[in-house]
């Protein structure tokens, strides 16, 4: 709405319209620090994709400015260099996928935690925690925003408030209606402080709460950790032959 509009409709005492879905001011807040945390960690993916690309292109220079190049080698590293620039875009634009999510989308639960681990477990080593996917096989499908909600920010809060190093176990149970993602921290035999974690301020499961609330997910306290409890989906009906788009 233009401000001169805005200014007019609240000196009539016209009520703004506002969306029928507005997240809660708890909920936005809570996915705000969640993409402050995985941040770096994206950046550091960002960098490594790219990494490969910058070194041939150093090497390819190097050739070009010999005073006798040798064009099959020259031949050979415009090849791979057409294939890493390919593959480092393709990375680049699955890790914007974080930033700017597709709604709709599914994983296999499996796939899911996977990308998830993939993206955080260096940080959580830095910090004292390994990590141990136990949830391979699982082929159950869930919503892929709703997972890749939860389980950073409940990995984030469970290894927040630990008070010292230990092992993050993450395993998957499915039923025909439901897909369970289980988080246990397992005590090991350091019993140094866990470091600290950068780039923005602690989750709390406060943080986790609201964010649960808002993907319909529900959370179950266990003994050493929580079981994050999501609908089991359904893969969508392929187009009919021809049809490229819905």
């Amino acid at each position: 709405m233009p401000i001169a509009t805005l200014h007019a409709a609240q000196s009539l005492g016209t009520p703004c319209q506002m969306p029928e879905h507005a997240p809660s001011t708890a909920n936005e807040a809570a996915r705000y620090a969640v993409l402050r945390r995985i941040g770096s960690a994206i950046r550091h993916q960002v960098a490594g994709a790219l990494q490969p690309v910058n070194m041939l292109a150093s090497l390819l220079e190097r050739r070009v400015q010999a005073e006798a190049p040798n064009l099959d080698a020259l031949r050979k590293n415009a090849t791979e260099i057409s294939g890493l620039s390919r593959s480092a875009s393709s990375e680049c634009v699955a890790l914007m996928s974080w930033i700017a999510p597709h709604e709709g989308e599914l994983v296999s639960v499996s796939d899911g935690v996977e990308d998830c681990l993939h993206l955080l477990t260096t940080e959580f080593s830095f910090r004292g925690f390994s990590v141990v996917n136990e949830s391979g096989g699982q082929d159950a499908l869930v919503d892929k925003l709703a997972l890749r909600t939860m389980l950073p920010a409940s990995l984030m809060a469970l290894t927040d408030s630990a008070v010292h190093a230990a092992q993050v176990q993450v395993s998957a149970q499915c039923s025909d209606e439901k897909v369970t993602v289980s988080l246990a921290l397992v005590p090991v035999e350091r019993s140094d402080r866990p470091g600290q974690a950068k780039g923005y301020r602690l989750l709390t499961w406060q943080d986790v709460d609201a964010l649960a609330a808002e993907e319909r997910v529900a959370l179950v306290s266990t003994m050493h950790g929580v079981d994050l409890v999501f609908d089991r989906q359904q893969p969508a009906a392929s187009n009919p032959a021809g049809l490229r788009w819905g």
